[in-house]
Formats: C-alpha cells, structure tokens, sequence
C-alpha cells in the first residue's frame, strides 16, 4: 500500500521566559496520535515526520524534503496567522496568512488537507482552503485536551480509511462538549471533503474470506460480543448513579409551542441562522433562556458574525437572571479566556453557582473537568457521579476515563465499559466512538475490528442525524 505522507509541525514560543504561561502539551499529542494510527487497520499507510519547535525554515525544508499529503500544525494562533519559533529558536516568529496562503501556492502540489490545530485559526484555514482546496482551523479558543482529543480521532479514523470528511465529523465527535464546535472544515467551492480519501481502504481477498467466516460463523459469536458490556455491567464497581440508565431529554418538534421552543430545535439541528432571530426575539422579551442562547452565540459566531464582548454581557444578564445553561456558559468562558480574561477562580464560581443553585448537570460535569485538570481524581468523580445522577450522560464518559486509568479510584475495566456502553446506550455520540475505541484496543471486552468499526459508523450516523 502506498504511505500517505503527514507532516506534523509545532511550536510553543509564548510560554517561554513567560511565568504562569502553560505548555502546550505537543509531546502528548504527538504520542496519542501516533497510539490511534497504530491500531488503525491500514496502519502502515500513514507516515508521519515530525518538526518540534519548528521555525519558518525548518517548514520550508521539510516541506521540500518530505512534499507531504498533509500538512498539520499545533500550537498557537491569532486571528492573522500563526506562531513559530524565531531562527534562534528563542522568541515567537508571527507568520500571517498572507505569508501562509502563499507558502501553499508554492508547495500545494500533493497537499491535499491542511490541519491547523491551534486557536483562531479558522481565518488562516479559509484563506489557506482557497489555495489546496481543504482546511481544517479552529474557531475561537480551544484547550489543549480538546485539540488532542480532535486530532487524535482524526487520524485514527484516516487511518481506517475514512473520507476526511468523515474524519472530521469523528474528530469532532471526540471534542467535550462545550468546545465541539471549535473544528471548522473549510472548502474551496466544488471541493468535496466526502471524495478526499487520504488513505484508500484495500479489500484483499484474504479479508473477504475473513469477513465471510464471521458472518457465517452466526450469531452466536456477535451476540457475546454484544453481551460483554452487560457482563461488564454485572461486575462493575461503579456507584449505582452512574450504572443507572441515563434518560436523554430531546425536544420534539410536535412539542413546539413558542418560537423559543423552534429556536431550540433549530439550533440543536445545527440550524444557527435560522435560530438566531428567535432567541433574540425571546431574549429582548426578557427570556433569560434565550438571552443565553444569544450570549453563546455571539461569542461562537453561531448564525452571526462574532462579538464577543455583547456575547459576554448577554450571558452576564441571563446569568444573573439565574439562568443555569448562561451561568454554565460563562464558567466556560473564563475557563478558556473566551470573551474575557481567563480565569478559573471565575469558572468555578459560575460552575458551583448553576451546580448548587440549580443543581445543573453539565455544570457538576465542568467542575470534574476542572478538577481533573488539576490532578484532583477524587473530586474529579465525584463531581462527575454527581452530574450523572443529574441526567449527564456524558459524565458517566468522564468518570469512565478515569475508572480506566485508575484515577481517584481503584481500576476497573469493568467498571469502565459499562459506563461507556451506558452512555453509548442513552444515545451519546461521544460514548458510540469511545465503545468503538474499547474494541478497538481490546480494553476490557474482546478485541474486534468489526465492532470497532460499528460502533464508529453509529456515531457518525447519530451525528448526521443530528444535523
């Protein structure tokens, strides 16, 4: 088979001689995609070639050297470009996307994909999109644990010969919830992500032979594998509130009965423009509901052009309205320095208040996610069995990940597995990609390709359905 070509290039100069300034964690995301290609099932068709700490000469060496078929970056961005190291490796080198459109013109040859996994980069990807065709770029801020999650997904998913249109929806699937919509794809008119194959699936007649076994080998073996995550269940160790099924609340469009109920339909089909005008309508009638709506969606650019300062004060009036979804959304904001200056003491305080007040799930979730980022595993489920008592299904994710890695708890696979498959039961896209990574790798179930890919492909069609 012949290797698809990825160059991966990174840089972390603002943290340097800054005091309080995080790393980037590239190491880590370097390791986990290289694990996901690994057990992907053309996994020798994807090769990668790193530059770390890369300069501007180091990219136009490399991109001589390797004429890669995609070209991903990691680092920082700003809405005119991207960060490199200088030519001492010392200070940031600003490269705009004037300086990067060209760069592509002139290298574009067998690129077909550009991903810019950095914050603010879906302008650099538009203009980048014009010249190669595909881009990929982030809208807004976006943490480090979503940007692995995304580029992890999605190469795992190339490397199962996926369509990068498809990788993209899996990438995206990947991302917690609150940062979803982050990833944007960008496409020059005509271009179709769904024709973009990177790596080209090889049906051999030895895998035909294969696949014609397992299915006439009957359902006895289908049905164990299916059976495993309730034996799971069985023996798992996990508190009663997060074993116990989760119950998703849906909007049903025969249920409608205000524009505030359409818009709410509309935005969670992924319909924003038509969305917009109704919360606004609400929201000037004094709805603290749809004034959150509006507040997230001004700072997301979601059926409007970005502003994120009226984004800021919209959710400030909905959150001291008590609206639980406005006070969950401006935790987030300072969570991620979204509108306003980063802060986590202000995250938690808007995460406890729609928690304690409201008693509002995605809020007991966001409080573990803080706490897992700070090492704090104990707190960290405990605010996680708390959320998925309160009807969080992806919480039961959450307190999954670290029953798998032993975090804040003793480990227990099984215990791991049945939260996956509940929450994959209950209907989350998250938690089909994560039953389909369990197969995948064999953790705690029997290892097997073809429910992997199942599972995979149920995400991907919960996720077209959604929208």
């Amino acid at each position: 088979m012949k290797k698809a070509k990825v160059l991966f290039f990174a840089a972390d100069p603002l943290s340097l001689g800054r005091e309080g300034m995080p790393r980037l964690e590239l190491d880590a995301e370097v390791r986990e995609i290289q694990a996901k290609v690994r057990a992907s099932e053309h996994r020798d068709a994807l090769k990668f070639d790193y530059r770390l700490a890369a300069r501007r000469d180091d990219l136009l060496q490399a991109l001589n050297e390797i004429k890669p078929d995609i070209v991903h970056f990691s680092g920082h961005g700003w809405s005119e470009g991207l960060f490199l190291m200088d030519s001492r490796g010392r200070r940031s080198d600003r490269m705009d996307r004037t300086d990067l459109a060209e760069l592509f013109r002139i290298f574009r040859g067998k690129i077909r994909v550009v991903v810019l996994n950095a914050c603010v980069s879906e302008p650099q990807a538009e203009a980048i999109a014009d010249v190669v065709g595909c881009a990929i770029g982030m809208r807004g801020e976006i943490s480090d644990e979503a940007a692995i999650a995304f580029g992890t997904a999605f190469y795992r998913a190339l490397g199962f010969g996926q369509s990068v249109q498809a990788a993209f929806r899996q990438g995206r699937l990947a991302v917690p919830t609150p940062e979803r919509d982050r990833p944007q794809l960008l496409l020059r008119p005509g271009v179709d992500a769904g024709k973009i194959f990177v790596v080209k699936r090889m049906w051999t007649r030895k895998r035909t032979a294969m696949l014609a076994g397992t299915v006439l080998a009957g359902a006895a073996l289908v049905h164990t594998l299916w059976d495993e995550p309730f034996a799971a269940c069985l023996r798992a160790g996990a508190p009663q509130a997060l074993i116990a099924q989760p119950t998703p609340s849906t909007v049903e469009a025969s249920a409608m009965e205000s524009d505030l109920d359409r818009a709410k339909v509309d935005y969670a089909a992924g319909r924003y423009t038509a969305a917009f005008p109704r919360f606004r309508e609400s929201a000037a009638n004094g709805n603290p509901e749809a004034m959150g709506y509006v507040g997230a969606m001004f700072l997301r650019g979601q059926g409007t052009v970005a502003y994120p300062d009226s984004g800021i004060l919209w959710l400030r009036e909905a959150a001291g309205r008590r609206d639980p979804k406005a006070m969950t959304a401006l935790g987030a904001a300072y969570q991620n320095g979204e509108g306003v200056k980063r802060s986590l003491y202000r995250a938690r305080e808007w995460y406890h208040k729609a928690a304690d007040e409201k008693h509002w799930a995605e809020a007991m979730r966001r409080l573990g996610v803080l706490h897992r980022s700070e090492a704090n595993h104990v707190a960290a489920l405990t605010s996680f069995t708390k959320a998925a008592e309160a009807g969080s299904v992806d919480a039961r994710i959450d307190a999954g990940h670290l029953y798998e890695a032993g975090q804040g708890t003793p480990r227990d696979l099984d215990a791991a597995v049945c939260l996956y498959y509940k929450a994959a039961q209950g209907g989350s896209p998250r938690g089909m990609l994560v039953m389909g990574r369990i197969y995948e790798n064999g953790i705690g179930v029997s290892r097997s390709q073809g429910r992997a890919e199942k599972w995979y492909r149920r995400a991907e069609r919960a996720v077209v359905k959604a929208n």
